[in-house]
């Protein structure tokens, strides 16, 4: 569960970056414009189709992970997690997913775990869009988080995606992200329900990145540090595909 609750952390703070836009009235289109122009305001995300994250985390203050998620726009991603347990790597070619843990072996992902393996593929590209991601949002009022004032959205994927609705709250001062809900009972072993929290957001090559996420579930609660960023690398088709 400490894996997938970290791989939903760092996968709710990149979707920060590989969103050209965010939603929810009043005003729709006012509000995305604030969010694209907050987080992006070079356009930089629509020209990067390859991106290499890299973060360290820890669980409950005590226990240290190193995470590097990689990732191929339209559809290819692949996480690589290290920590005193060993190693671990999960990956989707667009099609079909996998996993090579260092204490279990090679498996092949399916059913719901690889239906959110490939959501997470699309809402994590640099260039992807709202459009792409959810087929509709709807505004649920406002809510105090992390001491700011928020508008709460809820965004409910798009057709072909088989994955539950994500709760979103958007900082009405900054109009940047600050907190995200979402159940993950579709992911093997996973918690029903994974809070996360977006703090000391920084400009990183005209980017607005959170450099510090915080993700509870359960009892479980994990930072994760951003510590590196290359964007539009040079990545073979074959990271992703199953060894």
């Amino acid at each position: 569960m400490k894996r997938l609750l970290l791989l939903t952390a760092i996968a709710a703070a990149l979707w920060v970056t590989g969103c050209q836009t965010i939603f929810g009235p009043p005003s729709a289109e006012t509000i995305l414009e604030k969010m694209e122009k907050a987080t992006d305001p070079g356009h930089k995300m629509a020209s990067v189709k390859t991106s290499v994250f890299a973060y360290n985390s820890v669980a409950n203050s005590k226990e240290k992970s190193e995470l590097v998620v990689i990732i191929k726009s339209p559809s290819k991603i692949r996480f690589e997690l290290k920590n005193a347990e060993g190693s671990d790597v999960i990956g989707c070619d667009g099609k079909i997913g996998w996993e090579n843990d260092s204490r279990s072996g090679l498996r092949a992902v399916t059913g719901k775990e690889l239906e959110e393996l490939k959501f997470q593929a699309v809402y994590l590209a640099p260039d992807s869009r709202i459009k792409d991601i959810f087929a509709r949002t709807v505004l649920n009022g406002s809510e105090v988080v992390d001491g700011e004032d928020c508008w709460k959205l809820t965004g409910y994927p798009a057709a072909g995606f088989n994955v539950q609705p994500v709760i979103i709250f958007i900082s009405k001062e900054r109009s940047l992200l600050v907190k995200t809900i979402e159940q993950q009972n579709n992911i093997q072993d996973s918690a029903d329900t994974v809070v996360t929290l977006f703090r000391n957001y920084k400009l990183l090559d005209g980017v607005m990145m959170p450099y510090t996420v915080v993700t509870e579930s359960g009892g479980l609660v994990i930072t994760s540090e951003l510590t590196s960023v290359k964007w539009n690398p040079e990545l073979s088709d074959s990271l992703f595909v199953k060894p």
